[in-house]
């Protein structure tokens, strides 16, 4: 029998005490009547009655196919009581990901009808207020969607209202500490702001609350590199840029931070005295896709000529 890693990790809201015991019963039920207890998640670890939600912090386990099945299955029910929040479900063998869910709200439901029409002006550049309206028409109906005040967040960190992004962001992490997308936000508004221990800090609760199979771990990454640096901490930069190009995971979107990682990461190893390492990381810069944010060529070949030059 196949044995398998599997990663869970999010939140649930269910916003009334009403649903919250339906589900409650229903998770139950099921478990010991359809699923013979083979489940992942117990109910009293991850139903929290004080908030009416489902918590799940990072929680990584071994698996079988069944164990697998029965709970996403169980999960996939659930979910449709709630009204807001979202889980995140990860199959892993050998390391390699074999499987993802992300399971959200999708009834028809007012507040979740609002949420996902908001969600997608988001990303419309011309239709920012409205999308901003939306979203404060979401949390006013329900004051605990931390995914709303997180997309309030994006919007007023992209209009440059800064104080107002804070505010969002700090809010939606008060809901729901497990969501990461809520603490990097955040902290490219500290970055703004110029309080970079805050950034770092926000950028470390990323990756804790995020895996490397998702880009939001390696953007997280990249962010605290570059506050590592000006913090004047070129050790824990170098050690963090490391990781970065040295990751297993191919996620495409990353590939625009190629070049100027491994630059940043020669010139570290430059100062540092590897020569032989700078050599091997700003050959990497160089053959890695062209970036208007990384040196130009030039100045990577003029950097690679002095390592080679040291390490002769």
């Amino acid at each position: 029998m196949s044995e398998y890693k599997v990663i869970i990790a999010g939140q649930l809201e269910f916003g009334s005490r009403r649903a919250f015991s339906q589900v409650m019963e229903q998770y139950a039920h099921r478990m010991e009547n359809y699923y013979k207890n083979d489940i992942l998640l117990k109910p009293e670890t991850i139903f929290k009655e004080e908030e009416l939600t489902l918590d799940v912090p990072r929680t990584v386990m071994p698996s079988t196919e069944r164990l697998w099945l029965n709970t996403l299955n169980l999960l996939e029910r659930v979910v449709t009581f709630s009204i807001a929040g979202s889980l995140n479900l990860w199959r892993l063998d050998a390391g390699v990901m074999v499987d993802h869910h992300k399971l959200e709200p999708k009834s028809d439901r007012t507040t979740v009808q609002l949420f996902n029409r908001g969600r997608e002006m988001v990303d419309q550049h011309d239709n920012e207020q409205e999308a901003l309206k939306m979203m404060t028409k979401v949390v006013s109906r329900f004051e605990r969607h931390a995914q709303a005040y997180e997309r309030r967040g994006f919007i007023n960190y992209r209009l440059g209202n800064d104080k107002d992004a804070h505010y969002d962001y700090t809010k939606s992490i008060s809901i729901n500490p497990l969501m990461p997308e809520s603490y990097y936000g955040r902290g490219l508004v500290n970055v703004r702001q110029g309080d970079i221990q805050a950034a770092a800090a926000d950028f470390e609760a990323v990756t804790q609350n995020s895996i490397p199979h998702q880009s939001i771990y390696w953007m997280a990454q990249v962010a605290l590199g570059d506050a590592y640096l000006q913090l004047g901490r070129p050790a824990d930069a170098m050690r963090i840029f490391g990781m970065f190009t040295k990751r297993k995971q191919r996620i495409a979107s990353l590939d625009r931070y190629d070049r100027r990682i491994a630059y940043q990461l020669g010139d570290l190893y430059l100062k540092s005295d590897r020569s032989r390492d700078a050599v091997i990381a700003l050959q990497r810069a160089l053959s890695a896709s062209a970036d208007h944010k990384a040196p130009s060529e030039e100045a990577i070949q003029a950097l690679l000529d002095k390592a080679l030059t040291g390490q002769a």
